[in-house]
């Protein structure tokens, strides 16, 4: 972990709820913008004893490995029992997790300023200084089954992780109101949104009819209505990786993905996708309605408007929040094909896309982050601080707040 000035021992201890090389998400992006200003100690989840580590690493001892992943960013990963996330095993894993920061923090010389837990599974450590953080990145009692997760190992780990929080934040606006109102805690929840990767300059493309769809391809996509989309006529570019689980859901999106008018690229780097974006002329978020989904916060939404294009949405209350004129909110499959319509048929404006941009910005991860270390003894006077859900439009940045 490099030194780089005379506050560098202050570290920001993350704990994600997945590994640095997995699908890119909320975890690895705050991450990036939070090591632009202070150490991050990224703390994978274990891994079995069986599983061997990537060269490269700095092995400590143990089963403990550090490894700088990214700017202001050192990965830990660590080595423990098989089933470490089971209901049985937990209790130990929580224990050696602790165990596994000391330690790490005694090689680094760190101390930290925070310790933030976006894990379902994995419990926020006891030895560990430091202002502690939940937050709680999906409605993940909801999507326990998605995730390939116990509902009851992931409900009794949350309100632990309730209790234990100094502060406890939410990742949409459905999602801080679940979570005030949990039965038999006193739980004062504040909103982090989802932010953007801003492109370092706008890409250079030409724009054709065609819509784009980029993310995770699963059971939350609605696939009736990418069906729909296919049959019309319209051209699809999609890009990401696939992670469905139900094997009818499955052979639906097989069909979907060899229609003639789709475009599958699988999974990219992400640097690479604002040259993708720059070649259409929509983006697409696509959710079926359900009650994970109305809790979360799809990043693409905004990593459309950042990369200057229009985007048609089914109606979540995280989308309703954004309440940007460039993002069309569909009430059914209707209207849903009728705006990609007149959005793929309507030719760029130089000014429009220069609007949506500057939109996504005010959203921009390092906004997200620089709110974040407000709460943490780094005050921002341009940055308001607020405990409700229902903001409003100019104030819109982030929102928190610290358990009394």
């Amino acid at each position: 972990m490099k030194i780089r000035d005379s506050k560098a021992d202050r570290i920001f201890v993350y704990i994600p709820g997945n590994r640095w090389d997995d699908v890119e998400g909320t975890d690895q992006r705050l991450a990036a913008a939070l090591g632009e200003n202070i150490p991050v100690l990224w703390v994978d989840p274990p891994l079995a004893v069986h599983r061997s580590f990537d060269r490269g690493a700095r092995p400590l001892f143990g089963g403990i490995e550090l490894q700088d992943v990214a700017s202001g960013i050192t990965r830990v990963r660590w080595l423990f029992v098989p089933g470490a996330t089971r209901e049985p095993v937990a209790p130990l894993t929580a224990a050696a997790l602790s165990i596994v920061i000391k330690s790490c923090l005694k090689v680094t010389g760190g101390r930290p300023v925070a310790v933030m837990c976006t894990s379902p599974v994995m419990t926020i450590p006891d030895g560990v200084s430091g202002t502690k953080i939940l937050y709680v990145t999906d409605d993940w009692i909801s999507g326990a089954d998605l995730m390939g997760l116990s509902p009851r190992l992931v409900k009794k780990n949350l309100a632990r992780n309730l209790q234990r929080a100094d502060i406890t934040l939410a990742v949409s606006p459905h999602l801080v109101n679940t979570l005030n109102q949990e039965s038999g805690l006193r739980v004062e929840a504040g909103l982090l949104p989802n932010g953007c990767v801003l492109p370092a300059k706008a890409a250079k493309g030409n724009r054709s009819r065609t819509a784009a769809l980029v993310g995770t391809l699963n059971e939350r996509l609605d696939i009736a209505l990418l069906e729909k989309l296919a049959e019309s006529g319209i051209s699809l570019l999609v890009i990401g990786p696939r992670t469905d689980k139900d094997p009818a859901v499955g052979a639906r999106l097989d069909r979907f993905l060899a229609s003639d008018t789709v475009r599958w690229l699988g999974k990219l780097p992400a640097a690479s996708l604002p040259g993708y974006l720059a070649t259409v002329s929509v983006g697409l978020t696509p959710y079926v309605d359900s009650e994970f989904n109305r809790a979360s916060f799809p990043l693409k939404t905004l990593d459309y408007l950042a990369a200057g294009l229009a985007v048609v949405a089914t109606d979540l209350p995280a989308v309703r929040w954004l309440e940007s004129e460039d993002v069309a909110v569909a009430k059914d499959h209707t209207e849903f094909l009728n705006l990609v319509h007149l959005a793929t048929g309507t030719p760029s404006d130089p000014a429009i896309e220069d609007r949506r941009r500057s939109f996504a910005r005010s959203h921009a991860w390092s906004a997200r982050s620089s709110a974040l270390l407000a709460l943490l003894g780094a005050p921002s006077p341009d940055r308001q601080i607020s405990t409700s859900a229902n903001t409003t439009a100019s104030n819109r940045t982030a929102v928190s707040l610290a358990k009394e």
